[in-house]
Formats: structure tokens, C-alpha cells, sequence
């Protein structure tokens, strides 16, 4: 017991012994200040991002619309209804055949979108479905503003937009061709609740839980640096 105590007793002789910028950048604490700063920028992002999409809500810019197969353009699709030799996997309405590996369902219109919701029933995999956006005075859509999905239940994708002013979105829904699609809705802004916006999405989870220790580690490398200099 006595080894024990004096061993502690030299412990705590060390610790106050110690530089007092040794502690400040020892590696536990400099991990500890950068998780602490990560979490208060991602808190002041979210409340950044509330009030703007707050400022677009009472502006009417921002609102949850609900649009269906006349309110969409279709290409490299062929509507089963229009062909009369094309027998339809059941008597619903409104199902589509891709007709190569690229089809797009295009939405024109301007509007501040935080989030897209694209429920549709599909008989074979689609292999990818993805998201791109133009904003004011783009006419291409680019590679850089692709948005990939996550599922919601069994017929419908969710694109997190993140909150952006955009004039038209194109959404690619399988990238197979040859697949059987009845579109059922597509939505703008769909309700969800209100804690949504304080998780991160898979991206900003992975820059908030490895940001900090590569951001401490190039911290302590550069201490190291100018104490030994």
C-alpha cells in the first residue's frame, strides 16, 4: 500500500512540475479541445442553417410541395399507357419502363430545398439512385452537385440537400435499365422532426469523429516541432 501511495505521490510531483505548456498540448488535451470545438461549430452551423431556412419560410421561398407525374418531365422512359403493345406489371396508373441505364425524372422550378423525398415502387434493383441540382443562372448539371440517397422504408429515397436555392433538380432513378418504375410522389421539403436537423449526415459524422484527432495530432506534431527548435 505504501509503494502504491508514494507512487502516486511522485505522480503528482511530476504533473506539477510539469511545463505549463507541456500540459496544454499534451495529446488527451489537445484531442479534448478539438472534440469541443467541433461540437460547438456544428452547433452554431445548425443554428446558422435554422435561421436562413427559417428567413425562406416566412419569405415563401421555402415550402413543402407535393408533386406528381404531371408535374415532372421524363426521359428515356416509356409511360406502359401510351403503348398499346406494352402489358403493365399490374392495373395501377402511372408505371414507366426505363428504357436505357441513364433515365432522369427532371423538376423545373425555383425554390429553397433543404431536403427531397422520392417515394416510388420498382420491380427490379436500380442499382444507384441519385440526385443532381442547378442553382440561379446554371443550365448543365455537374458531377459536383450529385446527391446519392438514403432509404426510408421500401419505396422511398431521401436526398439531403442541406439547404440551397435551386432552379431545377434531375434525379436518376435506377442506373440498370430495363427497370419497371410507377412513380408515386415526389416532395420538396417533406415534414420530418424537428430534432432531423441537429444529426449529422453520414459525411458530417465522419469529419466530426476523425476531424478532431487528425486536427489534434497535427497540432501536437507541430508543438513538437517548435519545442524542439
Amino acid at each position: 500500500m505504501s509503494r502504491f501511495g508514494s507512487w502516486k505521490d511522485r505522480m503528482r510531483r511530476k504533473a506539477r512540475t510539469r511545463p505549463g505548456w507541456e500540459r496544454v498540448f499534451a495529446p488527451r488535451a489537445l484531442l479534448g479541445y478539438f472534440y469541443a470545438l467541433a461540437a460547438a461549430l456544428w452547433v452554431l452551423w445548425v443554428l446558422l442553417n435554422s435561421a436562413v431556412a427559417l428567413d425562406h419560410k416566412m419569405n415563401g421561398t421555402m415550402r413543402t410541395q407535393t408533386l406528381g407525374p404531371g408535374d415532372l418531365t421524363f426521359e428515356s422512359f416509356m409511360s406502359y399507357a401510351e403503348d398499346e403493345w406494352a402489358t403493365p406489371p399490374d392495373d395501377r396508373e402511372g408505371w414507366y419502363l426505363s428504357t436505357d441505364n441513364d433515365p432522369h425524372i427532371f423538376w423545373q422550378g425555383e425554390a429553397f430545398v433543404v431536403s427531397v423525398r422520392l417515394e416510388v415502387e420498382q420491380l427490379l434493383p436500380p442499382g444507384s439512385v441519385a440526385l443532381y441540382y442547378l442553382t440561379p443562372g446554371q443550365t448543365d448539371y455537374r458531377e459536383s452537385q450529385k446527391v446519392y440517397a438514403w432509404r426510408d422504408g421500401d419505396n422511398a429515397y431521401v436526398f439531403d440537400l442541406g439547404g440551397i436555392t435551386v432552379t431545377g433538380l434531375r434525379i436518376d432513378p435506377d442506373s440498370v435499365g430495363g427497370v419497371p418504375t410507377r412513380l408515386i410522389g415526389l416532395e420538396l421539403n417533406p415534414s420530418r422532426p424537428w430534432f432531423c436537423s441537429l444529426l449529422p449526415g453520414g459525411g458530417q459524422w465522419l469529419l466530426l469523429l476523425f476531424g478532431p484527432p487528425l486536427a489534434a495530432a497535427l497540432a501536437a506534431l507541430v508543438w513538437q516541432a517548435v519545442k524542439n527548435d
